[in-house]
């Protein structure tokens, strides 16, 4: 586990920089704190990948499956390829790819993508996660600060593609299958169960709010880090351990899509 929680610790002075210091990547400290986890699991899956090799040919073309529908969520902004999806549609790939073939090596405490033993149980999968997804998607629109103006499009539903797979499979499927080759596939102890609990949830949740801490102050940063961590984090997590990761996509992508409904696909 210390390597574990020595990559944390990396990455939480580098949080810490982006949202007390003066380290900005990108335009803003939130978008540094995005992009910063997201080169961090792209090196991390290729590393994966050498160490671990390709897995088979069916879960290859599931990974490009899943990245070319984060270059699908593109067409719902402009109705054609939109070439800033293609960097999260490869992260998106690396990162299945990566987690395929640490799943392969230790089968015991894998995801399941899907949960599809029958028609019934894939009927369930899709039902979970739509019923999830609506839940946690009305309470995000009463913790909104904005007017309403409900407008349901096609677009909203496409663009909430990308955060439905690509947070979902980068930032906690990959990062759990990370988590458990470093444990080398046992999970024996509450404290490395606990371990991969946080590690799926809180680096996620951390880099939706520098932008809090900075306008808000230190107490308003860390009361929404202890909200998105209830209300989305856990549960999104929950689902990708309890059921499959395709009932988290599904929930994870129906909040923000009932979001862009309600209050418009950000430019």
């Amino acid at each position: 586990m210390r390597k574990i929680w020595i990559l944390f610790a990396g990455f939480m002075l580098v949080f810490l920089l982006i949202t007390f210091g003066n380290l900005r990547i990108g335009e803003g400290a939130t978008e540094s704190a995005w992009m910063t986890l997201m080169f961090g699991v792209t090196v991390l899956s290729v590393v994966m990948l050498v160490k671990n090799k390709f897995p088979n040919k069916r879960q290859v073309g599931i990974s490009l499956f899943l990245g070319l529908l984060v270059v699908v969520a593109g067409f719902g902004i402009h109705m054609s390829i939109h070439f800033g999806m293609l960097p999260l549609a490869i992260v998106t790939t690396l990162c299945a790819l990566a987690m395929f073939s640490i799943f392969k090596k230790y089968p015991d405490h894998a995801l399941r993508l899907l949960k599809n033993d029958s028609k019934k149980s894939v009927a369930a999968s899709v039902a979970i996660g739509i019923a999830v997804g609506i839940v946690l998607g009305v309470v995000n629109l009463f913790l909104a600060e904005e007017e309403w103006n409900f407008n349901m499009t096609a677009s909203a539903f496409l663009v909430a593609l990308n955060p439905g797979v690509y947070e979902e499979i980068a930032f906690r499927a990959f990062i759990y299958a990370l988590c458990l080759y470093f444990l080398k596939g046992a999970v024996n102890s509450r404290m490395q169960d606990f371990t991969l609990w946080f590690m799926m949830i809180i680096p996620h949740v951390l880099i939706h709010t520098p932008g809090m801490f900075i306008n808000s102050g230190f107490v308003a940063g860390m009361g929404s880090i202890l909200v998105l961590t209830a209300l989305f984090g856990f549960p999104f997590a929950f689902l990708q351990r309890k059921r499959d990761i395709t009932s988290a996509m599904i929930a994870h992508g129906l909040v923000v899509a009932i979001r862009f409904c309600f209050f418009g696909i950000p430019v």
